[in-house]
């Protein structure tokens, strides 16, 4: 069952519920977009689904578990700081609520909860490492991958630069003005100087994020989820989903090399840079991707 809010709806997926909204024709064949790391499904604009959909897809973007209206985890364990700069360092491994392959188990049950047997997924930054593990798990359930500023999870790839670690692992203020204010300097960070950074779309966006409801806390759970989650590399080589991956060129936080390394790691992968862009997508370069995603999905089998 579903209940709806607006053009929002919930489903049951792996155990939890799942807000979600859908752009397009249903009877198009279906494409998923998986949002990053403690970003709600927003952060997928709604003239960026509407491009998609106008190119023949069904698009269903949906909050990730413990973000937006989800189901969140209140009671669950929230590493520190230090532990994740441990974990990271370490790759110890350490006790976690949930993994990436838990969320793409979600991203697999919503498609359940839709009646969708299969679906073009595209993931975003964590949601592209979320579609990889799906396309691993679930391969029979991914028509084409398509990894967005993503990475395998390499650790001896080049690492975020110091100003993207800095303005990710600040505190998130409670109070709306804080919030924002918060909200569109990590972005305006990541985005990088390749592009007009666009602060009126990014405020919409965080004003929308904060209605909806936010977590802070989830972030460090879903970073810890990342290095758990571990090498993604020597499994993808054995993956045969079509796949297409777009990266920035000057991306601050996933370098250009994580782009490089995925489509080197999937056999039959092709990579796409777009240059200038950081860890963001100005407006500028939609047609480009949208246009590049549609064609990559198009030119594969039903």
């Amino acid at each position: 069952m579903s209940a709806a809010i607006g053009g929002e709806a919930f489903a049951p997926a792996n155990g939890i519920r799942l807000c979600y909204e859908t752009f397009g024709d249903p009877t198009h064949p279906p494409m998923v977009l998986i949002m990053g790391l403690a970003s709600q499904m927003v952060i997928w604009d709604d003239d960026f689904c509407e491009m998609l959909a106008a190119r023949g897809f069904w698009v269903i973007r949906f909050d990730n578990r413990d973000v937006g209206r989800s189901t969140t985890f209140p009671n669950a364990r929230t590493p520190g700081l230090a532990e994740l700069v441990l974990a990271h360092a370490t790759r110890l491994r350490f006790r976690v609520p949930y993994t990436l392959r838990d969320m793409a188990a979600d991203t697999a049950g919503l498609m359940d909860a839709l009646g969708i047997a299969s679906a073009h997924v595209v993931g975003a930054s964590m949601g592209g490492m979320i579609a990889q593990e799906m396309a691993l798990a679930f391969p029979g359930r991914v028509r084409t991958l398509t990894s967005l500023m993503s990475t395998t999870g390499d650790p001896r790839l080049p690492q975020a630069e110091p100003k993207a670690v800095r303005v990710l692992t600040k505190k998130t203020p409670p109070d709306r003005s804080g919030y924002l204010r918060r909200f569109v300097e990590s972005w305006a960070v990541i985005a990088g100087d390749g592009f007009p950074f666009d602060a009126e779309r990014m405020t919409r966006q965080g004003a929308a994020s904060y209605e909806r409801g936010i977590n802070p806390a989830a972030a460090a759970r879903q970073m810890l989820a990342i290095v758990a989650s571990g090498n993604r590399k020597k499994a993808l080589r054995g993956l045969r989903v079509p796949t297409l991956v777009l990266h920035g060129t000057r991306d601050p936080l996933i370098p250009f090399a994580g782009g490089v390394d995925t489509a080197q790691a999937i056999p039959g992968a092709r990579l796409i840079p777009i240059d200038g862009m950081g860890h963001w997508m100005p407006r500028e370069v939609w047609p480009r991707i949208v246009d590049a995603i549609a064609r990559h999905a198009s030119a594969s089998p039903p």
